[in-house]
């Protein structure tokens, strides 16, 4: 028996759903499986009844649960009190890509790390920061740059645009759609002007704006379509929203985390890096 058995089974318990402990643990679902058929195996019971995708604890999984819920909530104390005596570190995070993630990551983190701080940044022109997190077309191989995720950009239509019945499109497809999209000083604004041009069409840019919130919005709106990453936008609602893949050519663009040249890492900004790598080799691809 395996504590980290033990963590996948109260979490399937706590939610009554596999694929929600998966979300919460950040954690593929068939290792949550395995480790539950593991548990029913060396205890010889059942601990779940099963119907269907819900799942609901036997009386052998209630008493199980009583008896693991006080032996994790000491273990996870244990990183609090291992850095009960340190100063209280303050990471100096820039956010140029994936911003509608970052407070699920530092909600997950603080858990974990509660004496860690963080100052979050979103302009470019600053340049006093520990730790940029960007994204480009480009593959960078820069020392100091760690790939987190390669992701899948999408179109995103509002249900009521006639593309809205289709699975792919085309970028000549598009050439006369009402468009929505970043401001012009946006990295995502750059690669879709880009992949217009080296495809000799133009873009019918209606609305533009320097914030994801406001372009999503005015897309449910039924205002225009926009390019959506698969990954880093999905915590964004999608109501009223179709996804659409491109046929030709596939987009795709990387995310980077870059440790500033002149700084040397912190123990507190090594662990939020590993944890970085961690959550986005968890977190799904699709919106």
């Amino acid at each position: 028996m395996e504590l980290y058995q033990l963590r996948y089974f109260y979490y399937a318990a706590k939610y009554e759903n596999i694929s929600e402990a998966s979300r919460q643990l950040l954690v593929a679902q068939s290792s949550i499986s395995k480790a539950i058929a593991a548990l029913e195996a060396e205890l010889d019971t059942e601990l779940f009844h099963r119907s269907g995708k819900r799942i609901c604890l036997s009386r052998s999984g209630e008493l199980l649960r009583a008896r693991v819920a006080p032996i994790l909530s000491a273990v996870d104390a244990i990183p609090a009190t291992m850095h009960a005596g340190e100063t209280t570190s303050v990471i100096r995070l820039k956010v140029l890509s994936a911003s509608a993630l970052i407070p699920d990551i530092l909600a997950r983190f603080q858990r974990l790390e509660p004496q860690i701080r963080f100052r979050l940044l979103q302009s470019n022109a600053v340049e006093d920061v520990d730790l940029t997190i960007f994204a480009s077309p480009n593959e960078i191989t820069d020392p100091g740059t760690v790939l987190l995720t390669r992701e899948e950009i999408l179109l995103a239509v509002p249900l009521s645009s006639p593309l809205s019945i289709v699975s792919e499109v085309t970028l000549e497809e598009l050439e006369h759609e009402p468009m929505v999209l970043l401001s012009e000083d946006r990295l995502l604004r750059e690669q879709v002007e880009q992949l217009f041009r080296s495809a000799g069409l133009n873009m019918q840019v209606h609305f533009e704006s320097d914030n994801p919130f406001l372009v999503r919005m005015l897309v449910q709106h039924g205002l225009g379509i926009t390019l959506w990453p698969s990954q880093t936008w999905s915590a964004y609602s999608t109501d009223n929203l179709v996804f659409l893949h491109f046929r030709y050519p596939h987009i795709y663009r990387n995310v980077y985390m870059q440790i500033s040249p002149d700084r040397n890492p912190s123990a507190a900004l090594e662990r939020f890096m590993q944890y970085l790598i961690r959550y986005f080799n968890t977190t799904p691809q699709e919106p």
